[in-house]
């Protein structure tokens, strides 16, 4: 796991000591920079997991030169395959043996998560590339000077201080995300999931970003296959997938463990491996804490078990540094309690498992449930529900029968792009109105392809979900907020072949009825205590309504009263006062979780003006 930065083109001794300074948290074990014929510079910020003492970056030989940010789980699978043979045992090595052999093709035979540079010296070409879940992140610039990449927008904003992207601001607060290849900044672009583009050296130009890998296909296709063989495919996928994120790392590789099925069976499969196995759960105060659960599932696996306790005692002094690393505007709020937990965890381990991707590839959400029944699209059903929608009032609470009748009717009264964002994000795009300006319509337009698919309507809600939510909001938050404590976290669901399979299964084994992840479920009986495979998911819950009415109080009406607010560019100052006396008719979990997204817009704001 590393930090990457790079420019085509002449380098400012200035610009490397930003990237020094910007990127030692994702690289605390060495930074080395180096410069190739004729003007290309690339430098990386070493985290030392795999072969410690030979994987030092830039790596290069007489043809090419590689920095790459990230883990290639089945390098030596592909050694073997492919007869390669190397001086190291660094799967950065591997990368470039097989591109000398496959070139670009390499892509399709690995597993793993990834951000790469390739300087290919005969072709004069620098190759960016991205995997395919979008786990690593990379962000390019075309400047005056040359163009830019590197591992995070906040290094490309302190070298570069583009301007504002307006319409990205608008689009982050109607959808709670910057979807795509467009940022918050003019000019600083996104290479986007399972992408890649080439950079001409001589020339000083960019390629239009090329798609190398799409998961749409795997949507598009449904597997003839019974339960039990899909049951007995998914358990032999999974413990391929969770073998090689233990087995590739030199040092010790822990497993986060909540009260759900998908990290329960993670760590169980992750025993089998290694029966001396670590495992970690947050024990938080108060009402989210599952750590009684999780404990329950360590004793029944036999794993060398440890609560890490984490509290909001210090959230007020860190709240700004925790939202500031994003670099962008960032809506979750789950991004608190996960830095507290990666804090907490590297005191013990630097790798650690976990179960994301578990939900967006077998059905885990409750709101999956209505796109699973053929009656939710009936046309009866829509009509009487948009004649319905208006004359009912918002719930009070988001935890009772009401919010989730009530969401029903709402949602099946909508188009697919508000009936998508109401089912998910659920923003502000419900008050277009009160914008002044048009957002970005590139995830428009992206939902409405996707439910014009003839695929099920589960499918549609599900493809979207891995396009947008998972990368943008998800992937993200869990790359931000381990990194700033150098934490590496190792993802078996979203493994080469999860992800090219879980798509395809039937629509019955991932939705059945009103059970959701029917089919890891059926799984979780043969690893986890009886009973635990029936039990809701929770994620980091956050008391947010309490966070935005209490500890962050202050400091909300400090930033959403400046009189240089930049959310005042895009929409009407009125409404954003109306929710910050409580005179808008919403939930108050709704109305806290977008006075929570207008908090960060703000920070955000102030820190790009530093």
């Amino acid at each position: 796991m590393c930090g990457i930065f790079g420019k085509v083109g002449a380098l400012r001794e200035r610009d490397m000591q930003v990237a020094v300074e910007m990127l030692c948290h994702r690289g605390p074990d060495g930074q080395v920079h180096k410069t190739y014929a004729p003007h290309v510079h690339l430098f990386h910020a070493r985290l030392s997991i795999v072969d410690i003492e030979g994987g030092s970056q830039p790596m290069d030989d007489a043809d090419f030169a590689i920095i790459f940010n990230g883990e290639i789980y089945n390098h030596q699978e592909l050694r073997e395959k492919f007869n390669l043979t190397g001086k190291t045992r660094s799967d950065t090595e591997t990368v470039l043996l097989l591109y000398r052999q496959l070139g670009l093709d390499m892509l399709q035979h690995m597993d793993g998560m990834f951000a790469i540079a390739l300087y290919d010296k005969q072709q004069g070409k620098v190759w960016l590339m991205r995997d395919r879940a979008g786990k690593k992140p990379l962000y390019f610039s075309v400047a005056s000077d040359g163009i830019y990449f590197g591992s995070e927008q906040n290094l490309l904003q302190k070298i570069l201080r583009p301007a504002v992207h307006l319409p990205a601001i608008a689009e982050y607060l109607q959808t709670g995300m910057v979807y795509g290849a467009e940022t918050a900044y003019k000019g600083i672009h996104e290479l986007k999931p399972g992408h890649l583009t080439q950079i001409d050296v001589q020339q000083l130009t960019i390629s239009e970003q090329q798609q190398w890998w799409s998961i749409e296909p795997f949507y598009e296709q449904t597997l003839n296959i019974s339960e039990q063989e899909a049951l007995e495919l998914v358990d032999q996928k999974l413990k391929v997938a969770v073998k090689r994120r233990v087995e590739s790392s030199d040092l010790e590789v822990g497993c986060f463990l909540s009260g759900g099925i998908d990290s329960g069976i993670m760590a169980a499969m992750a025993t089998q491996i290694k029966p001396d196995l670590r495992t970690f759960t947050v024990k938080f105060a108060g009402e989210y804490d599952e750590s009684a659960v999780a404990r329950q599932v360590a004793n029944h696996l036999g794993t060398n078990h440890q609560e890490l306790e984490v509290s909001y005692d210090q959230l007020t002094a860190d709240f700004e540094k925790i939202v500031s690393a994003y670099g962008e505007p960032f809506m979750d709020d789950s991004q608190i309690p996960s830095f507290y937990v990666a804090k907490e965890a590297k005191k013990h381990v630097t790798v650690i498992i976990n179960g994301d991707g578990g939900d967006e590839l077998f059905g885990g959400y409750r709101r999956y449930v209505p796109f699973a029944h053929p009656i939710f699209r009936n046309g009866l059903v829509k009509g009487a529900s948009k004649a319905m929608a208006p004359l009912l009032p918002a719930p009070a609470s988001k935890m009772n029968l009401y919010n989730y009748l009530y969401r029903l009717v709402k949602l099946s009264s909508l188009n697919s792009y508000e009936q998508y964002l109401s089912a998910s994000t659920d923003m502000l795009f419900d008050y277009k109105s009160a914008f002044n300006l048009q957002p970005a319509e590139m995830f428009e337009q992206q939902v409405e392809s996707n439910f014009k698919r003839n695929i099920s309507g589960l499918n549609k809600i599900m493809l979207t979900d891995f396009q947008s939510i998972l990368p943008y909001i998800l992937l993200k938050k869990i790359d931000i907020s381990s990194m700033q404590s150098s934490l590496e976290g190792r993802s078996p669901f979203l493994s080469k072949e999860i992800m090219e399979f879980a798509p395809s299964l039937p629509d019955n084994l991932k939705v059945r009825g009103g059970t959701t992840k029917y089919l890891l479920r059926r799984l979780a009986t043969r690893y986890l205590p009886n009973g635990n495979e029936k039990l809701p998911k929770k994620g980091f819950e956050v008391p947010i309504i309490n966070m935005i009415e209490n500890d962050l109080q202050p400091i909300l009406r400090d930033y959403l009263s400046s009189s240089d607010c930049i959310y005042k560019e895009v929409l009407d100052p009125i409404l954003v006062m109306k929710l910050l006396e409580d005179k808008v008719t919403m939930s108050r979990d709704k109305r806290a979780k977008i006075l929570f997204s207008l908090l960060t817009l703000e920070i955000w704001n102030k820190n790009q003006k530093k």
